[in-house]
């Protein structure tokens, strides 16, 4: 069972890996989101700072999974990440929904199996 989360969590850092350096290299074409989607993506670029925080968030903690250094670390910096792409793909871009679903199992699966490290978090 332990292969299996090593496997998986090397799949997960590839992913945030791969599109993150996707935003900046744009290396393979995105599909076109809702026009919903599209304006709210259109005012995060606006601010200038925002995408590009989030794209290197993104390499630097695939790059994290993808080395097995600071998971926890990594779990933490994706997890807004990923509760914005959830949230963006379920009220603006449905389409994308299947994708945001199977990276959010993914994650709580990782998630559980490093469960011990985030304990000490819920303590009063």
């Amino acid at each position: 069972m332990k292969i299996t989360f090593k496997i998986m969590t090397a799949l997960f850092g590839l992913f945030w890996l791969v599109f993150g350096l996707n935003n900046f290299l744009h290396f393979f074409p995105i599909p076109a989101p809702s026009a919903a989607g599209a304006d709210f993506m259109q005012a995060l670029e606006n601010t200038g700072y925002l995408l590009p925080l989030i794209y290197g968030s993104q390499i630097v903690a695939g790059s994290m999974l993808l080395v097995r250094r600071f998971i926890a670390l990594a779990l933490l910096l994706l997890a807004p990440v990923l509760a914005n792409i959830l949230l963006y793909d379920l009220f603006l871009n449905p389409s994308g929904l299947a994708i945001g679903s199977l990276i959010g199992l993914l994650y709580a699966a990782i998630l559980f199996d490093h469960r011990q490290k985030f304990i000490p978090l819920l303590k009063p």
